[in-house]
């Protein structure tokens, strides 16, 4: 234990010293090959699906946009059998690189920060105090705030998680904002405009606590999938997901989700080929939304006896 709240709180300083069934509704008018946004997911067309979908999962610090991994996933989980841990870590590794971001090997410094325990209350509680600043590094957006880190320390979630994005110029990869304790840094202006920004914004670590008392019945590659959903992309952890396919469901009950939905591999690779240098978080999520739709386009055409 001690020796992952060092992980966490150097890995700030590091930081600081440095991001249903588908059918087809042809139109009497013209060629249904013309058509393909015509292909309708629960009373929607794929476009009004992939943006609903983008709504509701991604979410992202007020005032910024979509973070992603942008250097490489470096994993490490403890606290439960080296086996199942190894599962885990090779589970979400794939499903990194398949989405587009990279993964580090053996011996790297942890940033995707992983805990299994029988009290996921008491061991949140334990990384917050044990922790600091790492948990909140700036005023400026960095997380989601102190309601949501509350629920991260009170919630009887099976699973709870606590991302930290920064803002950071993609040139020189240095941090763009203010954090706790510094002076604010001077970041080069180049050529934004209303459709370009001169920063993205990083995933810069994240911490992940599963409560396995909690997670009786629920099939351990399941519960990796869901895992590896919430280290790749910022979801907001009270959000509502029954009205989507994906495997943010897991817990709900009364729906039946046992692994990645293709929606979530399209959404994961569609905000992974997105641009990063998107002038507004409207900007970016009609952005990802669009390739969404492509891609869900794809396949469904693909899957077309």
């Amino acid at each position: 234990m001690i020796r992952h709240l060092m992980a966490i709180a150097t890995l700030s300083l590091g930081l600081m010293g440095a991001g249903g069934a588908l059918a087809q509704t042809p139109d009497p008018q013209e060629p249904a090959a013309t058509y393909v946004d015509d292909l309708i997911v629960d009373g929607r067309n794929i476009s009004q699906a992939a943006r609903a979908f983008v709504e509701v999962v991604a979410a992202p610090p007020p005032g910024t946009r979509a973070a992603r991994w942008n250097r490489s996933l470096c994993i490490s989980v403890t606290g439960m059998r080296r086996d199942f841990a190894q599962y885990l870590i090779d589970r979400m590794s794939v499903v990194a690189l398949d989405a587009g971001a990279e993964v580090d090997g053996p011996g790297c410094r942890p940033n995707v920060i992983v805990q299994a325990t029988g009290d996921g209350r008491a061991l949140a509680a334990e990384l917050v105090d044990g922790a600091g600043l790492a948990f909140q590094p700036s005023i400026n957006g960095t997380n989601l705030g102190r309601d949501a880190l509350n629920d991260f320390l009170t919630s009887d979630r099976a699973v709870r998680w606590w991302h930290v994005s920064f803002p950071v110029e993609p040139d020189s990869g240095q941090i763009a904002i203010a954090l706790k304790g510094q002076a604010p840094p001077t970041v080069t202006v180049r050529d934004a405009s209303r459709l370009r920004s001169n920063i993205r914004y990083d995933l810069g670590y994240v911490v992940i606590v599963v409560d396995m008392s909690r997670t009786e019945g629920v099939p351990f590659g399941a519960l990796a999938d869901y895992v590896a959903m919430t280290a790749l992309t910022q979801v907001d952890p009270m959000g509502d997901f029954r009205g989507e396919d994906t495997i943010l469901n897991l817990f709900q009950p009364g729906v039946e989700v046992g692994s990645l939905t293709q929606w979530d591999l399209d959404y994961l690779a569609a905000l992974y080929s997105a641009s990063t240098n998107r002038a507004s978080a409207a900007q970016q999520a009609r952005d990802i939304a669009q390739r969404l739709a492509g891609l869900r386009r794809d396949g469904l055409v693909d899957a077309e006896p």
